[in-house]
Formats: structure tokens, C-alpha cells, sequence
């Protein structure tokens, strides 16, 4: 077994993102900034907060994938409580996504909640999303591509959306509706090449957004390339569009979080 990894910051003061990797467990969590703006510990970000917290209590490794999910919830709620965060403002909520793969004998068990991802490659080529989905983020970047990034209409979209966290789709921030957007599942050790987890920082930007997310490309370049070539190659795509024109995105350089397990 053969492990790359990349946790790469952003055009932000600080990565929101964090990957965790120990024994036979792997996870990326992709903190979302809190929309008011709120900082903690010495400057971090409610999404760093909650990455940090989700990343610590999987790292425990002591119990089903989806009871750490739950658990790692509550902790998030407890850590704002305990930090006089008023809850029942939702766009304040400390909130993460996160995708979590455990390696059996039987195979592999995966965890997901929000817009990290996990693709499972076959001996082919050819690929699978876990529990793939529409993204939430679409109307978004759909406006972003029409109106431009700092049209007034655009923030008050992406909060709309915010709203929409545990209603919608789902994200790890202290509520209990959470649990009900757990996705969860076993993959048969047959077959698997590569496992990828990622944040959508490594999401090969494009010019047209996307309903439904095309994994083809970043699965191709994957292999091309390697992770850091493919680390690479984004930030130079992002780098060659500094004002956002060509490729609709909500800052110039996202936070990255990405493991690769090969088999």
C-alpha cells in the first residue's frame, strides 16, 4: 500500500481544510467559513474549528464510522457552546464537511457528509463516486459565472444556501438534523486500484458549472500527474484567472485537503 497526501491553504489567513491519517484510517474535512466572521483560539476560523474538531475525534478510531460522525457533531456544538456562540444564528454555525474511509478485511468503509468526496478506481480505469450527488453549490457558482463574484446578488445567494446546511444537504455544525444526511457504505476490497478522498479545493476548476460534479477529468489527470502534479496544475488553472472571469469559484485559491491510498 502506497499513501500521497496534500493539504495545501488557500488565497485565505489561514486552511480551514485538515486531512488526518493513522493506521488503517483516512479523512479530509473541509472547514466552511462562518459567515459572520467570527474568530476563536487565536484567530481561527469557525471552519477550522470545526475541521479540527471532526478530524480529532475520528482520529479515536473506536467505533462505527457513523457514530463518529454523530459524535464529532456534538463535539463541534459543544465547542461553540463552550465559546459563547450563539446557535440559534445558523450562518454563525462552525461547520465542516467530510469524507472518512476505514480499510477492513472485508474492505473499505467509507463515511461522507457535504461536498468532500470519495472515488474508488478499479484495476480499468474506470470509476466510482460514493453516494454521488447534485451540488449544492451550483446555483452559486451559476450566478457567479453570469454576474461576476462581487455582483450584490451573489452574497445573498450563498447565504440562502448556507441556510439550506442539514436541510438540503448536509454538513457536520452541531445540529441534530445532521445525522439524517449521513452517508455511509462498504466497498469490496475487489477491484480497487486507488482510493481518492478530497475536498473541493482539488476539483479541477472548469468554465461551466456543474450540476453533477465529472470526476473523468481529475481521475485522468490523477493519474497523469500524481497529487502534487495535480495540486500543481489547479493552482496554475486558478493562477492564470486571478479575477475570477474565466473559471465561477468563491476566492482565488480554495483550501486543498486530498489522500490518495493506492493498493
Amino acid at each position: 500500500m502506497h499513501i500521497e497526501h496534500v493539504l495545501h491553504q488557500g488565497s485565505g489567513e489561514r486552511n480551514e481544510d485538515c486531512l488526518i491519517i493513522d493506521r488503517n484510517i483516512f479523512g479530509v474535512f473541509d472547514g466552511a467559513t462562518s459567515l459572520n466572521g467570527a474568530c476563536f483560539d487565536g484567530g481561527l476560523s469557525g471552519g477550522a474549528m470545526a475541521s479540527a474538531i471532526a478530524g480529532r475525534t475520528f482520529q479515536r478510531n473506536d467505533g462505527p464510522l457513523g457514530g463518529l460522525a454523530a459524535r464529532a457533531n456534538d463535539s463541534i456544538l459543544d465547542g461553540m457552546k463552550r465559546r459563547g456562540v450563539d446557535v440559534s444564528l445558523r450562518c454563525g454555525l462552525w461547520s465542516t464537511s467530510a469524507a472518512v474511509v476505514r480499510l477492513t478485511d472485508g474492505g473499505v468503509e467509507w463515511f461522507r457528509t457535504g461536498d468532500a468526496q470519495v472515488v474508488f478506481v478499479g484495476e480499468d480505469g474506470d470509476f466510482r463516486v460514493a453516494a454521488g450527488r447534485e451540488d449544492h453549490d451550483y446555483p452559486t457558482l451559476s450566478m457567479i459565472r453570469e454576474r461576476g463574484r462581487h455582483h450584490p446578488d451573489v452574497q445573498g445567494l450563498i447565504e440562502t444556501v448556507r441556510l439550506g446546511m442539514n436541510r438540503n444537504y448536509g454538513v457536520l455544525n452541531g445540529e441534530r438534523e445532521a445525522e439524517n444526511f449521513f452517508l455511509t457504505g462498504l466497498e469490496p476490497a475487489d477491484n480497487i486500484r486507488a482510493v481518492l478522498l478530497f475536498t473541493d479545493g482539488l476539483d479541477i476548476p472548469c468554465e461551466t458549472p456543474q450540476r453533477r460534479k465529472d470526476f473523468s477529468g481529475l481521475v485522468d489527470a490523477h493519474r497523469k500527474l500524481g497529487l502534487s502534479g495535480l495540486r500543481d496544475h489547479i493552482r496554475s488553472l486558478e493562477a492564470a484567472d486571478p479575477d475570477i472571469e474565466r473559471y465561477p469559484r468563491f476566492k482565488r485559491h480554495d483550501d486543498m485537503a486530498a489522500i490518495v491510498i493506492h493498493f
